[in-house]
């Protein structure tokens, strides 16, 4: 019995650390993608400022104004800065995946022990 309340401790401390790091993963994740929602929101202002409907031109410059843009922003740059993102985000999306491969392992494993310690403790209640 108390090497098997050794083990759980260690099969908590694993699901602990997995669950951390899918915490800090999917903070990640969201952030990348505030950060790309921003740069799209900001081509659309420029493309806007461009505009033939008044109104529109006046939204955008209203926009501008909020999102603190400068005038030596670009579409070119925007778009490598969304690129650049964009990879983050997917090599964030591969990270997650693998842990929670790693999760849906270290439940199999749990899922395994918990039976075969189940079998062990009936096999000796029969002897």
């Amino acid at each position: 019995m108390i090497e098997l309340s050794n083990t759980n401790k260690q099969y908590q401390e694993i699901k602990d650390e997995l669950v951390l790091e899918i915490a800090e993963i999917d903070m990640k994740l969201e952030e990348t993608q505030e950060k790309i929602a921003t740069l799209n929101k900001m081509v659309e202002v420029l493309i806007n400022l461009k505009s033939e409907d008044h109104e529109t031109r006046k939204l955008a410059k209203y926009d501008f104004a909020q999102m603190n843009m400068t005038e030596s922003i670009t579409l070119d740059r925007l778009n490598t800065d969304i690129l650049k993102l964009q990879q983050e985000l997917g090599n964030e999306i591969n990270e997650y995946e693998e842990i929670a491969r790693r999760q849906d392992s270290f439940v199999k494993i749990i899922n395994t022990n918990k039976f075969t310690v189940l079998k062990f403790h009936e096999n000796a209640l029969l002897e």
